[in-house]
């Protein structure tokens, strides 16, 4: 009985086998010349070159939307400094008009005036 086992055994594998190299022998393996293969670099080469540069134009993208976020933030800060330029403008031209009411003080003080005298009667006053 173990002789036949191992005979069923020996002409399975060997079955097997030639089922093997004949399934290798359906699809050849081909070698390629030495221009196929260049060919094919070519090829492989622009299909990178390619990729990389739709990978190159969507960083460009991204960056030119990152700028665009940061002038947007910007532009806000932009408005802050307009209100700050009119509170400085608005300080300036009121020490203007301090400084002109001053001097116009000044002005007043150093005329002389004369006093009116004052008369006993009263009707000539009027």
């Amino acid at each position: 009985m173990n002789i036949r086992l191992i005979g069923t055994i020996l002409l399975m594998c060997a079955a097997s086998m030639l089922t093997v190299n004949a399934h290798a022998t359906d699809k050849p393996h081909k070698k390629m010349t030495l221009s196929e293969k260049g060919e094919q670099a070519r090829i492989e080469s622009a299909e990178l070159e390619q990729s990389q540069l739709q990978k190159a134009r969507d960083a460009a993208n991204a960056t030119a939307e990152r700028e665009q976020k940061v002038l947007a933030k910007h532009e806000a800060n932009d408005w802050e400094a307009q209100q700050l330029e009119k509170a400085q403008a608005q300080s300036e031209q009121r020490l203007t008009r301090e400084q002109k009411y001053l001097q116009q003080a000044q002005e007043a003080a150093a005329q002389t005036r004369k006093i009116p005298k004052e008369t006993s009667d009263p009707a000539q006053s009027e």
